[in-house]
């Protein structure tokens, strides 16, 4: 489900490299990955409400990208490789198995000196049939509110949005939420320590570590401010430790920062 920048240069004209961009004319044009389709991260999201796709427009994105269902699909992002890791859990969710994420995405393809090209790829449009989303990893914050003692949660913001300092992160500093803190009862584990130095993530052994504190036992939910850096703790439990019942909450606090009458809880004392 990782695969390495020299598994992928290898493997290039067998499977569908889709770059997943936040800010697609920062990120894509500016060189991407030889073959690699561009997909925009807000084509996963719903034209009518704050949700995810219909199966019918998600269809239409991927068949506009070449992408066929049986596909072996290679993800990578801008922002440090998150929205590969978001977008991996959305089509998963879709029913789209055949999935991979490039280990260090474009930031360690480039610093190996791999090749990139800077023209968007030319591709036919294929027919792509999405199922009805199963959403068993996903927990909507009403149920959040009624198993908030039933659950372990985990934070995977930085520390400052963690303990109230801030209430977006600096590459986000302008959607500020009402309030800041964390939900009661939640441990903070920032999602860059899952990570290494060139943004490969760390290995079982060191990701074992990291949560020894759980048991598998545990009903974990795992959220950030939107979903994506969430993604990365969810893929790091689900994925690579085993973990079966983890639940991503992808209202985060853009969500609950921003709710009326629910509880917070912050780390530092609140003077205003």
């Amino acid at each position: 489900m990782l695969v390495s920048i020299e598994w992928l240069y290898n493997n290039l004209k067998d499977v569908k490299v889709v770059e997943i961009d936040y800010n697609p004319q920062i990120s894509y044009y500016e060189g991407h990955i030889p073959g690699a389709v561009l997909i925009n991260w807000r084509d996963f999201l719903s034209d009518n409400s704050r949700d995810f796709a219909s199966p019918e427009k998600l269809s239409k994105v991927l068949g506009n990208a070449g992408i066929n269902n049986d596909d072996l699909i290679v993800l990578y992002s801008d922002m440090n490789n998150r929205y590969a890791f978001y977008a991996y859990w959305i089509l998963k969710a879709y029913g789209h198995s055949n999935l991979a994420i490039l280990n260090g995405g474009i930031y360690k393809w480039l610093r190996e000196n791999y090749p990139i090209d800077n023209d968007a790829v030319v591709v036919r449009r294929s027919e792509y049939k999405a199922s009805k989303p199963d959403w068993s990893s996903r927990i909507l914050v009403w149920e959040l509110l009624s198993r908030l003692k039933e659950i372990v949660l985990i934070d995977s913001r930085s520390k400052e949005e963690y303990d109230g300092l801030t209430t977006a992160p600096p590459e986000h500093k302008c959607e500020q939420t009402q309030m800041s803190g964390h939900i009661p009862g939640a441990k903070n584990v920032p999602w860059t320590t899952l990570l290494n130095d060139d943004e490969t993530m760390k290995s079982r052994d060191e990701l074992g570590r990291i949560f020894s504190w759980l048991n598998r036992e545990d009903r974990i939910v795992v959220y950030c401010r939107t979903g994506a850096r969430a993604s990365v703790v969810w893929y790091a439990l689900k994925e690579v430790l085993g973990f079966r019942l983890v639940r991503l909450y992808d209202g985060s606090w853009v969500e609950y920062g921003n709710m009326v009458g629910v509880p917070v809880e912050k780390s530092i004392s609140d003077h205003s």
